[in-house]
């Protein structure tokens, strides 16, 4: 252990280390200080596990450097050292901890009893400290155990059979009753509504410490399982159903709002109805349905027996012509927008439930696929980049979610439309695919698919913008780049075939004497001699 001696008069230092027998109490270093700044830059260096300081000094009491060591969360031992008897002297040292206050001139003793007494005091603080770190990794260990354990209730990774259950919480040792009815809170976050700057782990963190904060008065964190699916983030929470049913209510109000204002998210929570252990892996099913169902009762507190209540009496149906005479004006915005009022008035009115959203979005499919293959444009390749599959594939979570794939849809088929309607621009993006790939095998498939047409219609449309077929073109970039080698490189002749994209050197050569009127051999022989 480390002593500290703090005292302006060097000579009292020097008798306190050869007063003192420092080994007899566990001590091995002794370091000293003369004034309090002195002291504050050793302590910087390695907390002492003793202090004794003198009380009056003339650059800060003995009172200012207790405060300020307690103030840096120190829990060591602390004597100090006096010329006079003061009681308010005494009664700060009592209120910051002192272990004892000695008068000098000192009483070897005396001082040896006081720090017999201090260290008896640091050992049981170690002690206690050491219990208290124990207790609590105790405590955390516990509340991972029984989190398991629910999760695993839950998900019906025991099956639910009550002698099952039984025979788990005795092999874990949890002290878990499964014979009280339990309800299940669950709290549900969208991907799509969370912030782009969250990372997800991290989210998912804040947003299970804030549940756990808010319950953690009469729901212990252990019966808190966060989970993710794939478009959205569960926390599950176990309730033994004599919980108060208002609290929890009142709690699950408290978590959407903080949400709303901390996490910058919408969170809606469920509760279900009381039931056995066995049946809360169908609750949870059964909640997480309502959740997917649920497209315009968001950010709300859902209690059992008040379902949501839809407007069906009437079943909307998209203005398919409207929306195609919108598309071949190519009125991006006015496409958006529409379909932005229509879902935010069916909602208006409760009409807006998961067919309804299912039946618009297949209508709108209809719509631009109709539209694609007039203008001969394949959609499964416009459409097969990830970016839109994740689109597509969330659509229907949301209306949030199925308002970004319709714009995404919208730019992609009409972007697409005028690009095949002024040739050019689709003769020119044919042309730089065929400059950039004619070294591998290449079709005519291959570079219709390239710009999202069939092959027979960018056939007609590259001959009447270019005058040459397809191949003609492929050849000429093979050819251009033949002469090129043959001039400036070593390399045989059918290597050089083979680096520009032809399968043989004799079509190699028929093909370079036609579009040169002479053999590849005779055209390198020629500019070789030029050189």
């Amino acid at each position: 252990m480390r002593c500290m001696l703090i005292d302006d008069d060097i000579p009292t230092v020097e008798a306190l280390r050869g007063i003192v027998n420092w080994e007899e109490f566990g001590i091995t270093e002794v370091v000293s200080a003369h004034n309090i700044q002195d002291a504050k830059q050793l302590f910087a260096g390695g907390e002492p596990d003793l202090i004794i300081c003198d009380i009056e000094m003339p650059r800060g009491s003995g009172i200012d450097m207790i405060q300020w060591a307690r103030e840096q969360q120190y829990e060591g031992g602390f004597i100090f050292l006096t010329c006079h008897e003061s009681f308010s002297f005494a009664s700060k040292a009592i209120a910051y901890d002192a272990d004892s206050y000695l008068v000098k001139p000192l009483d070897k003793q005396e001082l040896e009893a006081a720090l017999r007494k201090a260290m008896d005091t640091l050992k049981q603080k170690i002690m206690l400290g050491e219990y208290r770190k124990l207790g609590q990794a105790w405590l955390k260990n516990q509340d991972l155990l029984e989190r398991t354990f629910w999760s695993d209730v839950l998900t019906a990774a025991i099956s639910p059979r009550l002698q099952l259950i039984q025979s788990e919480v005795q092999k874990r040792e949890l002290s878990v009753s499964t014979h009280p009815d339990y309800l299940l809170l669950l709290v549900s976050v969208p991907r799509s509504g969370i912030e782009r700057e969250w990372d997800e782990s991290i989210f998912s963190y804040a947003l299970s410490n804030l549940v756990t904060e808010i319950l953690s008065s009469r729901v212990n964190g252990g019966r808190i399982i966060p989970y993710q699916a794939d478009k959205i983030f569960y926390i599950s929470v176990v309730a033994e159903s004599q919980v108060d049913m208002g609290w929890l209510q009142e709690r699950a109000e408290e978590i959407i709002q903080l949400c709303r204002d901390y996490l910058k998210c919408a969170a809606t929570c469920y509760f279900s109805e009381p039931a056995g252990i066995t049946g809360l892996s169908q609750l949870k099913t059964e909640l997480e349905q309502a959740d997917e169902s649920n497209l315009i009762f968001r950010g709300r507190v859902h209690v059992p027996g008040q379902p949501f209540h839809y407007d069906l009496t009437e079943r909307f149906t998209l203005d398919t012509e409207l929306f195609t005479l919108l598309f071949v004006q190519k009125e991006k915005a006015q496409i958006v927008n529409r379909l932005k009022k229509e879902l935010e008035r069916l909602a208006s009115l409760s009409k807006l439930d998961a067919a309804t959203l299912h039946s618009i979005r297949e209508d709108l499919v209809q719509v631009v696929y109709s539209l694609l293959a007039r203008h001969h444009i394949q959609a499964h390749r416009l459409f097969a980049d990830a970016h839109s599959q994740r689109l597509a594939q969330a659509a229907e979570s949301s209306v949030f979610d199925f308002m970004k794939w319709a714009q995404a849809l919208t730019d992609k088929t009409v972007d697409s439309i005028k690009e095949v309607l002024e040739s050019e621009g689709v003769v020119e993006r044919a042309k730089r695919f065929i400059q950039e790939n004619y070294t591998r095998e290449l079709s005519r498939e291959d570079v219709a698919a390239s710009v999202y047409l069939t092959a027979d219609y960018l056939a007609k449309v590259f001959k009447n913008g270019t005058g040459q077929s397809i191949n003609e073109y492929l050849n000429g970039c093979r050819i251009r780049a033949a002469q090129q080698l043959l001039i400036e490189s070593t390399a045989s002749i059918g290597e050089i075939a083979m680096d520009t994209g032809f399968d043989t050197i004799s079509y190699f050569s028929t093909v370079f004497k036609k579009l040169t009127g002479e053999t590849p051999a005779a055209y390198r022989l020629r500019h070789k001699a030029v050189l």
